[in-house]
């Protein structure tokens, strides 16, 4: 015999219902972190790697050039890593969604904010998503470029 409170637990909630938005809302504020924390990533790298060409010109230092790898490579990764987790999330959010409609979400799900999908094939995504490789193969060509200005005019 089930005791009253496993079946509240699996009774269906109604989508209007304040927990079920709540728990819908903490979603989006999951994925909007993440898409904000991958703009940053890009918004920290573009002027590290602009401040340390600008010092190896002006200190006629040109070999630092290639120190600036340094941080387009670890902007690029947690820009992917963020860009995958905003994914896992989004597809996290998309499972609840889809157990809404069908009207089969219930107590138990309220605040599982658990991140679904493949971790392996969204970050192989993430790698050659357009919200990433371009700006940072367009630093990786500056850097080439200021490499061979340099030592041009050195």
């Amino acid at each position: 015999m089930t005791n009253q409170s496993d079946s509240k637990t699996q009774e269906p909630l109604n989508h209007s219902d304040n927990s079920v938005i709540k728990t819908m809302e903490m979603y989006q504020a999951i994925i909007t972190r993440m898409a904000g924390n991958s703009a940053v990533c890009k918004q920290w790298c573009i002027p590290l790697v602009t401040a340390i060409l600008v010092f190896a010109v002006k200190e006629k230092m040109y070999e630092l050039i290639w120190l600036t790898l340094i941080p387009v490579l670890i902007c690029y990764c947690l820009d992917v890593y963020y860009l995958m987790l905003e994914n896992r999330f989004r597809a996290g959010f998309n499972q609840a969604a889809s157990k809404i409609a069908q009207q089969t979400f219930t107590r138990a799900d309220l605040f599982k904010l658990s991140p679904a999908g493949c971790q392996r094939q969204l970050l192989l995504k993430a790698f050659k998503s357009p919200a990433t490789w371009p700006v940072y193969l367009g630093l990786l060509v500056l850097l080439m470029v200021a490499y061979k200005l340099a030592f041009c005019h050195a």
